[in-house]
């Protein structure tokens, strides 16, 4: 099984299908310490580069293409919109694609908030697209928290089949009983709160900042975590107050320690708050699609 893989980032979605013998045949990114990273990891596979630039016949046939693609409003109705009106709407390049690739297999993966963007149209439009380009789909709902990760993270999954129809079946719990305890590693000293951010996390009361115990489940992992956006906090034992490691990311995230490893921590954050989690392209890819699609 080949597979095409888009918007690939450190190669979240990438995972279970390699955990499951798949081949890259090649893969869609552009942000350079993200290529960096997947690099280093996946030495072999090609970047095709920008989406918007890649000429769809030219790419070599797969069975399987695979993205987390930006969510934007757009529309399908509308006098001189729809189709016509492309600026920014990366779907419409994955269409693109589809149309002339004709794979057999379509797994795009979005934020939970995708079903109610825009008033639902986004949802509604982007179902409709996949529909028009041949596809059966169908939308669930994966929470890493149910897998294995001690992070609640939801992300929708578009699955789409070639010409037949699939079984609907809900996905299953398979592990929800890990919590940051089972993720907590050791730390540095930049890692440590210095006196100034202690006096502004007890004078905001907490606004911005996540408290986490070893008992505790994560909120959603960001980009901006470690520095400019909200600030996750543990307490250990000792009562040092510290933000969470990239390793704990890492981990949380479904990577292997050190995946990250090579860049600043500005792009390691990133690239983590960004992925798609390991432990959900494994079910998805092992277990759940393995049995619907006989994959």
């Amino acid at each position: 099984m080949r597979y095409f893989s888009t918007f690939t980032g450190i190669g979240g979605l990438d995972s279970g299908l390699e955990k499951i013998g798949a081949e890259c045949v090649g893969f869609s990114e552009i942000r350079e310490s993200s290529i960096r990273i997947y690099g280093r990891h996946y030495p072999d596979h090609k970047n095709f580069g920008d989406i918007t630039k890649i000429v769809p016949e030219e790419l070599p046939d797969f069975d399987v293409f695979t993205g987390g693609f930006p969510c934007q409003s757009f529309s399908l109705a509308g006098a001189r919109r729809g189709f016509k009106d492309r600026r920014g709407q990366m779907i419409f390049y994955i269409y693109d694609i589809l149309m002339a690739k004709k794979p057999e297999f379509v797994v795009l993966e979005n934020v939970k908030g995708i079903y109610t963007h825009d008033q639902g149209r986004t949802f509604a439009s982007v179902f409709k697209l996949l529909s028009s380009a041949g596809y059966s789909v169908r939308a669930v709902l994966l929470n890493s928290a149910h897998y294995g990760s001690a992070q609640a993270r939801e992300r929708v999954l578009f699955l789409c089949r070639r010409g037949q129809d699939f079984p609907e079946e809900n996905p299953v719990i398979r592990d929800d009983t890990k919590r940051f305890r089972d993720f907590r590693g050791a730390y540095g000293p930049k890692e440590k709160l210095s006196a100034k951010t202690l006096t502004r996390f007890v004078a905001s009361g907490g606004k911005g900042f996540e408290l986490i115990g070893g008992y505790d489940r994560v909120n959603t992992l960001t980009t901006g975590v470690s520095s400019s956006g909200r600030r996750m906090l543990v307490t250990q034992d000792d009562g040092v107050f510290r933000k969470i490691t990239c390793r704990e990311a890492e981990l949380l995230q479904g990577f292997p320690e050190g995946w990250t490893e090579g860049e600043s921590m500005a792009n390691r954050w990133f690239a983590l708050g960004n992925a798609v989690n390991c432990a959900v392209s494994d079910y998805l890819f092992t277990d759940y699609l393995k049995r619907l699609w006989s994959l």
